[in-house]
């Protein structure tokens, strides 16, 4: 074997004191390309430990942080009896719970009954007048408004306001009927009537808070600012005209 062939290669240890040794050169590549196959990296101790083995222990360390899913994974996947896995139990009960509180709240709104619904309307027998006018701005006064056309002009308006107050939750159950007094001229100005009843208990509780003036007037001219009629017709109220005083 000729010295050419043999080369010197250094190894550091732990305590990076420098050995050498020889290699032929034949054997020496071999060693060589099986050191660039398996490199070796050193461990927390400063001992070394190949590429191979750190990946064999990083892929355990993967697999022991992924058990805990995997766990719970094959736990639902169970089954419970027949073809019956766990998974579809539980998702059946949450169904179930959400159904049961479903018709809980269907059977309560139909069987519960307001106690403020429920009034007998032969004791309100105390009657209360307000009375006012408003203007129909797309008319013109003339001599035909004391003829027919103004009876079906007059049962339009009443039918428009009586419904007004019916359909009120606060003064509906109290609404009597409305009257139209008469047209006068002008962009026709209209009188009417609007009659309540009240029992003969808590009058002034009534009179001062729900049949107030404030409030009878108030729900009528929220109506004529919402109403969606064409301003364009007959029957279209102004609302600024709207006046409202207390009646005997």
């Amino acid at each position: 074997m000729d010295m050419e062939d043999i080369e010197l290669r250094e190894i550091k240890t732990n305590g990076d004191h420098a050995a050498t040794y020889m290699t032929a050169g034949n054997g020496g590549g071999a060693a060589e390309r099986e050191e660039l196959l398996n490199p070796r990296t050193a461990d927390h101790n400063g001992e070394v430990v190949s590429c191979s083995n750190a990946a064999e222990n990083g892929m355990n360390l993967g697999n022991a942080k992924r058990s805990p899913v995997c766990r719970m994974k094959k736990e639902l996947n169970q089954v419970v009896f027949w073809k019956i896995r766990l998974w579809m139990v539980i998702v059946f009960i949450f169904l179930l719970i959400a159904a049961v509180i479903l018709i809980s709240l269907l059977l309560c709104s139909f069987i519960y009954d307001d106690p403020d619904e429920k009034f007998d309307p032969s004791f309100f027998k105390v009657p209360l007048y307000f009375n006012g006018s408003f203007q129909l701005p797309n008319l013109a006064f003339t001599e035909e408004l004391y003829s027919s056309e103004n009876q079906t002009l007059a049962a339009d308006i009443e039918n428009k306001l009586s419904d007004l107050y019916r359909a009120s939750p606060a003064l509906g159950r109290y609404f009597n009927n409305t009257e139209i007094h008469g047209f006068r001229n002008g962009s026709v100005i209209v009188d009417y009537q609007l009659t309540f009843l009240m029992p003969e208990e808590n009058q002034d509780q009534l009179r001062n808070f729900t049949l107030s003036r404030e409030m009878v007037y108030n729900v009528f001219r929220q109506f004529l600012y919402d109403q969606e009629a064409d301003e364009s017709a007959p029957t279209y109220i102004d609302p600024v005209s709207l006046i409202m005083f207390l009646g005997h």
